[in-house]
């Protein structure tokens, strides 16, 4: 089976070196949430320095789980197209 011109094993091949390299970064960003510096730290900032911290690492904090939320949407349907690819190499 050819799609697109890569055959079928190829599209299997490129998916799940895909799924290796999402997975790959999906621990990088568990890693970086991980090790994030809390916004309760008292004692290090104050006053207006210690607003734009918080906010800082509020916005910080937003942009880590939007990347974490796009990773998984984008293994889920990693993992989607190889099932579906399974699927059809079945009914041959």
């Amino acid at each position: 089976m050819t799609i697109g011109g890569v055959s079928g094993n190829g599209v299997d091949v490129a998916l799940h070196r895909q799924l290796v390299a999402l997975d790959r970064v999906a621990g990088r960003i568990a890693h970086a949430r991980a090790v994030m510096p809390s916004a309760a730290g008292e004692g290090v900032w104050s006053g207006d320095a210690r607003r734009m911290y918080v906010r800082g690492l509020q916005h910080l904090s937003a942009l880590v789980q939007s990347a974490e939320s796009q990773l998984d949407d984008a293994i889920r349907n990693t993992r989607r197209a190889i099932a579906t690819l399974d699927d059809g190499s079945h009914g041959r």
